[in-house]
């Protein structure tokens, strides 16, 4: 059995997923990878490891790592795609690209699957409905030809 530390040294080799990856609610621009017709929305950490070991992919949960574009965005999953050997563990998930694309199509699979909405995001509602409505500045100034 590897310790905690073991594992963390280990998985500095394996592929970086975060949520926001496989997210439909967010832009190319936000973190999104693939199309919107084969994400997911709100895909919470739990629901990615559930796909993982369903995959027959080993994985770490790192829940406090935040997602580089977006500090408020928690969590990351590190899996183990290839051997030693350089072969995939799972010969349907060839890259990162075909992994992220199996997980969404599992999570859309999930019978009765709740799509939860974080509580940051109903935070950033709220202040914006808040937020009073800026005027648009409009010059009172006549423009005059020179020449």
């Amino acid at each position: 059995m590897q310790t905690p530390e073991q594992i963390k040294v280990e998985s500095k080799t394996w592929k970086t997923i975060y949520p926001p990856y496989i997210d439909s609610t967010l832009t190319t621009a936000q973190g999104r990878r693939l199309g919107k017709t084969n994400c997911v929305p709100y895909p919470q950490l739990m629901e990615i490891s559930q796909c993982l070991s369903s995959l027959g992919l080993r994985h770490v949960i790192d829940q406090h790592a935040g997602f580089p574009r977006d500090i408020f965005k928690q969590g990351r999953i590190k899996v183990r795609l290839y051997a030693e050997d350089k072969k995939p563990y799972n010969p349907q998930v060839q890259c990162k690209h075909t992994l992220l694309q199996s997980i969404a199509k599992l999570i859309k699979s999930i019978p009765n699957r709740k799509v939860e909405v974080p509580p940051y995001i109903n935070q950033m509602e709220i202040e914006k409905q808040n937020k009073p409505a800026q005027k648009k500045q409009t010059s009172n100034k006549k423009k005059h030809k020179n020449g």
